[in-house]
């Protein structure tokens, strides 16, 4: 009875233990949709909008909780390969939204 109450524990805790399976470009190119307009300078406000301040602060995220960032770095860059837009606007737009991990300007000749 002990052995299985012993491993009933086990099994909780490596179920418990958070994933550290690396953010899918699918993903970051989600969360990065609603800024499109922002980050191309096209957006009517010098601040970017609710829905893309919470897609930076969630790949932002990414970034820091995975340690990935060149992951994330390479599907920004792929998502946005036929694009043109600023990549400053990724730094202050991260800063704007108090993203808690400032964002780095990310653009097409960016070295991941």
């Amino acid at each position: 009875m002990a052995k299985l109450i012993y491993a009933m524990i086990i099994l909780l805790l490596v179920l418990a233990t958070p994933g550290t399976a690396k953010p899918s470009c699918e993903t970051v190119s989600k969360r990065l949709a609603p800024c499109l307009s922002y980050i191309q300078g096209r957006y009517h406000s010098i601040k970017p909008s609710g829905r893309c301040c919470r897609g930076l602060i969630d790949i932002s995220n990414m970034m820091k909780n995975h340690g990935d960032y060149t992951s994330v770095c390479k599907c920004i860059k792929n998502a946005l390969l036929h694009t043109d837009y600023d990549p400053k606007r990724f730094h202050t737009g991260s800063q704007q939204c108090n993203t808690g991990y400032t964002l780095p300007p990310v653009g097409h000749t960016t070295t991941c």
